[in-house]
């Protein structure tokens, strides 16, 4: 990962490059990534930065041993930990580590590297199940820090999303960051860093990532899939600054979660209580990442559309999704949108703690029904 490949960040990886310069790398990092961001990214740029044997200007030259083997996910001492859970082929529970899946994960960063949960989730069939760090890394953890360096430099550990460790986990890890060992770096990668012990927080140098301008988005997706500047910009306002979103639109990837709130938002308006019954239980059935993955979609959605109906902001759409914000965004106003931005937010908060989902979803829907006919009563006196 050279700096030509994360758009944006420019100070970040400024001083990743100087930390390293100046061999004033921290033994536990942490990188606030924002959603659909460039947190995992990043962390590759600094790892391939300390690595590199032969820098240009500060910047991985992508050409030496040490770059080929970092960039392939194949370094022998780069060791990556990351949610899984048991599928098909990985039952027990003490196989559940990310050793066992090392071969989807190369594929899947070869692929994409700027994969968010859930398509990870999808590519190593637990998509109904929820990723976690658990226990079972640890045998593997200790194995490798038992290890010297292959290279005779760095050991590096790369832990993406690591709000997904579980307690048991979390302490083996606080420990070795208590008592660091010469020459080794941890780097934690994380959307949400309050969900980690605040003992952790007290010992990680935290670097946070930048909102990613839209120019510089649409600089990186007109460069990346040969477009030209205008279809670029307007791939880079759709997604909002979201690369990850940016990326799936071009691979002509839809996103599961607009139908899912079109035909949520249809059965509210028809007030066809029996589907919105089904509806709820159905994704109650959904494991608990996806579940908070649809209510920040639905978030989104829900600004679009007040901003383009309310606000009358110009937002270039294509194909099925113009006609529906151009269809619904009259009915997102002042009327109903703070009641439906807390009314997910609320439903988000009470998944993340394990209340009964069925119920959420359900009572969430009832609550949908008055809210987007106050948005269409509105609509009919204004």
């Amino acid at each position: 990962m050279t700096e030509k490949d994360i758009p944006g960040q420019g100070t970040l990886k400024s001083v990743f490059r100087q930390l390293v310069d100046e061999e004033r790398v921290p033994h536990a990092v942490l990188i606030h990534g924002l959603e659909g961001g460039s947190g995992l990214p990043l962390a590759l740029y600094l790892v391939q930065t300390l690595m590199c044997e032969n820098k240009q200007g500060g910047d991985p030259c992508g050409e030496c041993a040490e770059c080929i083997r970092t960039a392939s996910y194949a370094h022998p001492d780069i060791h990556y930990i990351f949610p899984v859970n048991g599928n098909k082929t990985v039952k027990r529970p003490e196989d559940r580590h990310s050793d066992s899946f090392m071969v989807d994960w190369r594929i899947a960063l070869k692929q994409n590297p700027y994969m968010t949960l859930i398509p990870w989730h999808q590519a190593i069939g637990i998509e109904k199940k929820e990723g976690i760090i658990s226990d079972a890394e640890s045998t593997s953890l200790r194995r490798k820090l038992a290890l010297r360096s292959f290279e005779g430099g760095y050991r590096v550990f790369i832990i993406w999303h690591a709000d997904k460790m579980n307690a048991s986990f979390a302490n083996k890890i606080l420990k070795n960051l208590e008592e660091p060992t010469e020459r080794t770096l941890f780097v934690l990668v994380t959307e949400n860093p309050s969900k980690l012990l605040p003992t952790i927080i007290s010992r990680v140098q935290i670097f946070k990532e930048d909102h990613l301008d839209e120019a510089d988005l649409g600089d990186f997706i007109e460069r990346k899939y040969d477009l030209s500047e205008s279809e670029a910009m307007d791939v880079a306002f759709r997604a909002e600054g979201r690369i990850a979103q940016a990326m799936k639109e071009m691979e002509h990837q839809e996103d599961p979660w607009l139908d899912e709130f079109k035909n949520w938002m249809r059965m509210a308006y028809s007030q066809d209580m029996s589907g919105l019954f089904k509806w709820s239980e159905n994704m109650s059935r959904r494991s608990r990442d996806s579940q908070m993955q649809f209510c920040n979609a639905a978030l989104k959605v829900l600004d679009r559309c007040y901003r383009m109906g309310w606000m009358q902001v110009n937002i270039p759409l294509e194909g099925e999704g113009a006609k529906f914000f151009k269809d619904f965004s009259p009915f997102i106003n002042t009327a109903n949108v703070s009641g439906f931005l807390d009314l997910l937010e609320e439903a988000s908060f009470h998944i993340e703690r394990n209340v009964n989902e069925k119920i959420i979803w359900f009572d969430t829907s009832i609550q949908a029904i008055r809210l987007v006919h106050a948005g269409k009563k509105s609509v009919a006196t204004g």
